[in-house]
């Protein structure tokens, strides 16, 4: 399990390098909207559109597996239930980072932090059923006065919707698998989207 995260991890980082590199050059320098004085401000992170970037990333995914446009039409559906799958195994495994590096739970993303003013709370960047089990156990931990018989029962409803999460996963990857070529199959791997 601890490789497989470490894979999702390597393959978003990945992505990232690759995804935002190109973003800063296709919008070009200076007085457009990512450039300085530009609607976007620094660097046109105000402008930022999450469909495009999800959008560029399939072409980028299709461009990787040298995928036809038929070939896609099967794989992207496929692909996408992986990357979601994906999303709901890893939910709340970071989250004990801020908790490490002294942030109180009311910062952003937390109870009353920025992202709950945006009606995103926690959940609004990390997606999936785990996070709910996961919340649960953090507001647990919270309060000093919690039985210990409460944080057991918590910590197991977060290993099984892990669990669930990790089988949902497999199964979704077994799917993918089905339709792709040997060569397909190996990028994807390398990409950190199979395992």
């Amino acid at each position: 399990m601890k490789r497989t995260v470490k894979t999702i991890l390597l393959a978003t980082m990945a992505a990232a390098c690759v995804l935002l590199p190109q973003s800063a050059l296709a919008q070009g320098r200076g007085g457009g909207q990512g450039g300085p004085g530009g609607q976007g401000g620094r660097g046109g992170f105000g402008n930022f559109d999450p469909e495009q970037m999800r959008q560029r990333m399939m072409e980028r995914y299709q461009e990787q597996l040298e995928a036809s446009s038929d070939e896609w039409t099967v794989i992207q559906p496929l692909l996408e239930d992986v990357m979601a799958k994906q999303r709901d195994a890893m939910g709340g495994r970071f989250g004990g980072f801020g908790m490490m590096m002294g942030r109180p739970p009311g910062g952003q993303g937390g109870p009353g932090g920025q992202d709950q003013a945006q009606g995103q709370g926690r959940r609004g960047m990390r997606g999936g059923d785990a996070n709910a089990e996961v919340e649960a156990l953090r507001q647990a931990l919270e309060d000093k006065n919690t039985p210990a018989a409460e944080l057991n029962a918590k910590l197991k409803a977060v290993r099984d919707a892990r669990k669930k999460a990790e089988a949902e996963l497999k199964a979704s990857r077994d799917k993918l698998r089905g339709v792709l070529t040997p060569r397909q199959e190996a990028t994807l791997v390398l990409m950190g989207q199979l395992d």
